[in-house]
C-alpha cells in the first residue's frame, strides 16, 4: 500500500502529465515530445512505486535512501 505522500506524488505526476499535454503544440511533433515527456514521467512514478515493493519485501529491495541491499545475499555473500 502507498502511504499519503506517496499517494500525493503520483497525484502530482498526473498534474504535471496533464498540464505538459495542455502546453504541447498541437504540431507534427507532439506526439512523439508527449512520449518522450512520459518516459521520464513514468520513471518517477516507477520510484514511487518502488518504494511500496521495498515496504513489502524488505530482504529483496531497498527504500530510497536506505541502505543498499543491507544483509542480502549477493554472489554468495551477505552484504553487510
Amino acid at each position: 500500500m502507498l502511504t499519503d505522500a506517496e499517494h500525493t506524488a503520483m497525484d502530482l505526476t498526473a498534474q504535471l502529465w496533464n498540464t505538459l499535454s495542455a502546453i504541447a503544440d498541437n504540431g507534427p511533433a507532439r506526439a512523439g515530445d508527449l512520449a518522450e515527456l512520459a518516459t521520464h514521467i513514468h520513471a518517477i512514478q516507477h520510484a514511487v512505486m518502488a518504494q511500496a515493493a521495498a515496504r513489502a519485501h524488505p530482504d529483496r529491495y531497498r527504500l530510497m535512501g536506505g541502505h543498499p541491499m543491507q544483509g542480502v545475499r549477493i554472489a554468495g555473500r551477505t552484504v553487510p
